[in-house]
């Protein structure tokens, strides 16, 4: 990847509490690793998925159970669907004023009976391939 991906990581936040310090984290590396590597098998979390690398954006095949929020399409699943929606700052509203709509998800661990391959998409949603 040409992308600085190793500052990246030092820079990631989850969550919306970004100006409070909640969300913030911190790099933890094994003994005797001082810096991120690339990962050297296409296995991610344990073995429960693998990837696959792609020009556009990666493609993953759980083992058995979604790991984030999937949109509904050609998939059995076992599981609850849930709105996923969010707050969001705008200009005219402010922020967490304007309530956004994504999309109805799967949830993450729900069990997949047939498992396809499914391409992350944007916010970290994964849609079948």
């Amino acid at each position: 990847c040409k992308l600085d991906w190793k500052m990246a990581l030092c820079q990631l936040q989850l969550g919306g509490e970004r100006g409070y310090g909640w969300g913030g984290l911190i790099p933890v590396f094994p003994k005797n690793q001082k810096e991120f590597k690339p990962l050297e098998t296409n296995k991610l979390f344990c073995g429960e998925a693998t990837f696959e690398a792609t020009e556009d954006r990666p493609i993953i095949k759980p083992t058995e159970r979604l790991l984030a929020h999937t949109v509904p399409a050609n998939v059995s699943v076992q599981g609850e669907i849930e709105p996923l929606v969010g707050r969001e700052w705008t200009e005219s509203s402010g922020a967490g004023e304007h309530v956004a709509f994504s999309s109805m998800c799967w949830i993450p661990g729900s069990r997949v009976e047939k498992v396809p391959a499914f391409q992350i998409g944007n916010f970290g949603i994964w849609q079948v391939v």
